[in-house]
């Protein structure tokens, strides 16, 4: 009776209550212990981790279910041997609970909640107001008040630039520059930098540029008539000029550079949450320090999968015979349109559309080793699929897809965009022919460092890096990106993930900026071209299948598709 209330205040004096039932357990699990005191101490501590690893928080009141799991879970590890590397063990086996493979699939329009980054204490926090499907009309200024405040302080991280007030409150260092706001060139004669929206806007019957920040807006002559970096209508730029006569003059335009993740992490504090889930940071930990014994999970991503066009389903016959008789891939991830004409509604559309995925499902249903190996599919919509075309896309429903996530295990079907974690890498697939919109939006024409027109390859670097330097997946005027204003920050790039791949109709090809890998997937129905990507060995591959005949297909098996 003694000792039982001895261990039972343990709890209390921590603000835990037990229910009788989990009080009864507690009591039976801590008097098979030589020192019961020092362990209900330890399930004390292990209770509260469990609990902050479910909840995110600390309940008041436990219940025996609780304390059954926190049990379970310790005498798993038991076994570990003394009662320190139990201690430690337990811990772990606690916090890894709900890791399952350590692969995360998150639906952003439901699982990857809105950070706002808070001026007045400089800290990233959970937006206040939950996001909807009709807002108010704030809410599309927020958008860019939001994206402002994100490069602005993105920019500031370096120490490259300081904003002009703190300059002349602290003075600067030796190469740094001084960054005026658009609101503060007023009164401010002689050359400055800036950072604002650059935008064009109809003014007096007329078009005209204009740069603004969130509380003054400038019309802009471009004395710039040419640029080496890609820039576009809508995108948040470093200008360089004077303003005269009311009207900022831009000789010199650039865009605020991409920072490397590890360097966001490190001087943001931005929390890791703001790429999806719930996941606390000591899970996030198990799942980092878990990679080195986890190096062979690799992804292969396709774009354009017509499942209605009998070559594409003869190539992935191919694709999924290779893996099935080598090693199996931790996920596909397939990007739409899995259909190569618009989907309709009417009752032949439909059967024509599921019957799509009925010939896959029959596929899928042999892949004997896959499914033993726990493969994922994922599926990203593409612009000829069911549902509105607003970004995010939602994910695809049962019905069209003639139930292939309920007959075949493992099926994911997902939103566009689509994030994916991989223990702690981050991977964001993206179906949209943006890379092909963003020329046409340009602010001055494109050319190569030395003057010339641009080639595709510097312009394809261009786009890339013009992303990233944004931030964003769909970087142009809301009124051409068809956003759902209040999930703007689903199609955010801060911090940089690990991998970002966009499925599009464009040639496919892969680089790195800034140290995230980034892979345009072209459409697999041309040339049955495909991606292989290695996250923790962070290896990209391009492939295609093709088909081999007679000799060669008897020397290499039936593997008919090669790496590039």
């Amino acid at each position: 009776g003694g000792m039982q209330r001895a261990w039972l205040r343990e709890f209390n004096a921590l603000g835990l209550q037990l229910r009788p039932q989990a009080a009864k357990l507690v009591t039976e699990f801590l008097s098979l212990y030589e020192d019961p005191t020092q362990m209900a101490e330890t399930l004390v501590e292990y209770t509260k981790n469990y609990l902050r690893s479910r909840q995110g928080r600390v309940e008041a009141f436990i219940d025996a279910d609780t304390i059954r799991s926190v049990l379970e879970c310790m005498q798993q590890v038991s076994a570990a041997g003394s009662a320190g590397s139990t201690q430690e063990a337990a811990r772990q086996g606690i916090e890894a609970m709900d890791l399952g493979d350590g692969i995360q699939i998150y639906d952003v329009t439901s699982e990857v909640a809105p950070f706002d980054y808070r001026t007045t204490t400089k800290e990233w926090a959970p937006a206040l107001e939950p996001s909807t499907l009709f807002p108010g009309p704030d809410v599309k200024a927020k958008i860019y008040a939001s994206r402002y405040h994100l490069l602005l302080q993105r920019t500031l991280l370096e120490g490259k630039y300081v904003i002009d007030e703190e300059a002349s409150a602290t003075g600067i260092l030796p190469g740094q520059l001084i960054l005026t706001k658009v609101e503060s060139l007023q009164g401010n004669p002689g050359p400055k930098t800036t950072f604002g929206l650059l935008a064009r806007v109809q003014s007096e019957g007329k078009r005209q540029w204009t740069i603004e920040d969130l509380h003054k807006v400038y019309p802009v002559e471009l004395e710039v008539q040419e640029s080496d970096h890609l820039m576009t209508d809508g995108s948040f730029v470093l200008a360089e000029g004077r303003l005269e006569g009311g009207k900022f003059l831009i000789k010199n335009l650039d865009l605020p550079g991409a920072v490397p993740r590890n360097m966001t992490l490190v001087k943001d504090l931005i929390p890791r949450q703001t790429f999806g889930g719930t996941l606390t940071d000591a899970q996030l930990k198990i799942l980092e320090e878990s990679e080195p014994g986890n190096p062979d999970g690799f992804y292969v991503v396709l774009s354009e999968v017509h499942l209605d066009s009998g070559r594409v389903l003869e190539k992935l016959t191919d694709l999924f015979q290779g893996y099935e008789e080598s090693l199996p891939p931790t996920a596909y991830v397939f990007m739409g349109s899995f259909c190569s004409s618009p989907f309709v509604t009417t009752a032949e559309g439909i059967r024509s559309y599921r019957d799509g995925f009925e010939r896959l499902k029959f596929m899928l249903r042999g892949l004997s080793n896959h499914i033993q190996s726990g493969t994922r599919f994922v599926f990203v919509p593409g612009p000829n699929d069911p549902g509105a075309q607003m970004l995010p896309h939602v994910a695809l429903p049962e019905y069209l897809t003639s139930d292939l996530a309920k007959d075949v295990p493992n099926v994911v079907m997902g939103t566009n965009p689509c994030r994916l974690r991989h223990f702690s890498r981050e991977l964001v697939f993206f179906r949209h022919d943006v890379l092909r919109l963003l020329r046409r939006h340009e602010v001055v024409p494109l050319r190569e460092p030395d003057g010339g027109p641009a080639s595709a390859a510097h312009a394809r670097t261009e786009m890339v890096r013009f992303l990233l330097d944004q931030a964003h997946l769909v970087p142009l005027p809301l009124e051409q990106s068809n956003i759902l204003w209040a999930y703007d920050h689903t199609l955010r790039l801060y911090p940089l993930p690990h991998a970002v791949f966009i499925g599009g109709v464009t040639q496919p090809f892969d680089t790195s900026y800034a140290e995230c890998k980034f892979c345009s997937v072209g459409p697999f129905s041309r040339e049955a071209e495909f991606y292989a990507f290695h996250p923790v060995k962070d290896l990209m591959e391009s492939a295609a299948c093709q088909t081999v005949q007679g000799e060669a297909a008897a020397e290499r098996g039936t593997r008919t598709w090669r790496l590039r």
